[in-house]
């Protein structure tokens, strides 16, 4: 239905309308209180200033038994609780009602005012003056309660009476808004769907004039969101999210086999015995044992800004430094590699404790500069890096005994510059495909993090000690 002058006046009024009466309503309800107020203050201060007065012969001739009468009578006027006359030393001279609360009255000397003690009585003063001179004041406590008891009272009437009209236009509104507001709705609704990364979301009502363009133009919008959505995610799954990331937020990207060098550091972590344990098992028992420990590799290379780049078998290929650059690269991939060993030795702790299987761990890490790109055939490409270090982690990896992690004297030089590390059997090996031969260390753990402190403190429980060499698998 179209916004016709009719219905856009309608409400254009009742808004108005109702702007007006909430301004109507304050400004008698605060005209009230106003009058309220000026009226008692001024009743206040006309009885201090005629008590004051009436006081002036007696307060200076001492005569206590006239101001005392003086002082009664007035209290026996409406809402007076309390009525006193002092001296200029301070002394009470004659009071009925209330006594006079302890206050610095230095003021009440020398002019008129008013001091609130509490929540419903206010003291009013006025100084006794003989041809300009001070003998004292006169106090006058009057009781607010009854003014406050209207003040509410107004509170509740303004109340009542703005409810029933914003009540009553309220149920106007609505009567004249019905046929718009479905619409609307529907579209907000809708709005709110997709911006929480609900795209399957569709508009059902039907609906006529501008807003069933509107509305179709909307589905048409959810469907291709969807669609996107759903290419995204499949894509997501065969690649690591930064990887995704870089690619599909450039706009009209084309696809090249190329490569760029990188300095980056690479892990892999292979499942030692994983042969030996898949034999005369269930392939559906297996895969779950081996997600298992693939998804804690993966949660702890994001934890440390780095991509799985693939799986190999029972092996994790795990890449920091690239596609998104860190300088902390090769600091990274080895917190990640000592985080994975501590957790996958607790978690093979829990297992055994629960009679279930167990695999462990060996981990070789190493860096440098490596080509990282798309790599592959026109119709299927991965991205990956490729280059001597991941030959050379690859190759410590094997060298690795069981619950190892295993680098290089090069790796371990940069890092140890600024990161320090506590490592043993230092040998140099023969790496295949590799023309010098390569110092291989072992990582116990850094020197000098409270992570280190907390293991010594453990002892050497917490560094896994070098067990015999399990068959590669």
């Amino acid at each position: 239905m179209k916004w016709h002058f009719g219905h856009k006046l309608a409400l254009i009024m009742t808004m108005l309308v109702l702007l007006a009466s909430c301004i109507l309503g304050y400004t008698l309800v605060y005209r009230q209180f106003s009058m309220m107020q000026t009226q008692f203050v001024d009743t206040g201060n006309s009885l201090s200033s005629q008590l004051a007065a009436a006081s002036v012969e007696l307060v200076f001739t001492e005569d206590q038994l006239s101001l005392a009468s003086l002082v009664f009578s007035l209290s026996d006027q409406p809402s007076v609780v309390a009525a006193s006359v002092v001296n200029r030393d301070g002394e009470v001279l004659a009071e009925a009602g209330y006594s006079l609360p302890a206050m610095n009255a230095d003021q009440a000397y020398r002019s008129q005012g008013q001091v609130e003690t509490n929540e419903e009585t206010v003291w009013f003063y006025s100084p006794v003056v003989f041809r300009g001179v001070s003998g004292g004041a006169a106090w006058v406590g009057l009781d607010r309660s009854e003014m406050i008891a209207g003040q509410r009272s107004i509170i509740r009437s303004g109340i009542v009476v703005v409810l029933l009209l914003v009540l009553s236009i309220t149920l106007i509104a609505i009567r004249l808004g019905q046929s718009l507001a479905k619409p609307v709705r529907d579209l907000i609704e809708g709005t709110r769907a997709i911006e929480s990364g609900h795209y399957g979301f569709r508009i059902r009502g039907q609906h006529q004039g501008e807003f069933s363009d509107l509305t179709q133009s909307f589905n048409h919008m959810s469907a291709e969101l969807e669609q996107k959505q759903r290419v995204e995610q499949l894509f997501s799954r065969f690649v690591s999210d930064p990887v995704a990331a870089r690619y599909m937020a450039q706009d009209n990207v084309e696809l090249a086999r190329e490569g760029k060098r990188v300095d980056a550091s690479i892990l892999f972590v292979d499942l030692v015995g994983y042969t030996a344990f898949s034999e005369g098992r269930h392939p559906e028992e297996t895969a779950e044992v081996l997600n298992l420990y693939f998804t804690e590799f993966a949660n702890t290379c994001h934890e440390f800004h780095g991509n799985v780049d693939k799986y190999i078998g029972d092996c994790a290929m795990l890449v920091f430094g690239c596609p998104q650059s860190d300088p902390e690269h090769r600091f990274h991939a080895m917190e990640c590699a000592l985080q994975i060993r501590d957790r996958i030795t607790a978690m093979n702790r829990e297992r055994a404790q629960a009679n279930q299987p167990c695999l462990t761990i060996r981990i070789g890490v190493s860096g440098g500069t490596v080509l990282a790109g798309l790599l592959g055939s026109h119709e299927r490409m991965q991205y990956t890096v490729i280059g001597e270090p991941a030959n050379l982690a690859s190759r410590l990896c094997d060298l690795a005994d069981s619950g190892q992690v295993v680098t290089d004297g090069n790796f371990y030089s940069m890092l140890n510059q600024r990161h320090p590390l506590l490592t043993h059997a230092n040998e140099s090996h023969q790496i295949k495909g590799l023309q010098s031969s390569v110092d291989v260390l072992t990582v116990n753990a850094w020197a000098d993090t409270p992570a280190k402190n907390a293991r010594d403190e453990a002892g050497a429980d917490s560094v896994p000690e070098p067990s015999a060499r399990e068959p590669q698998s």
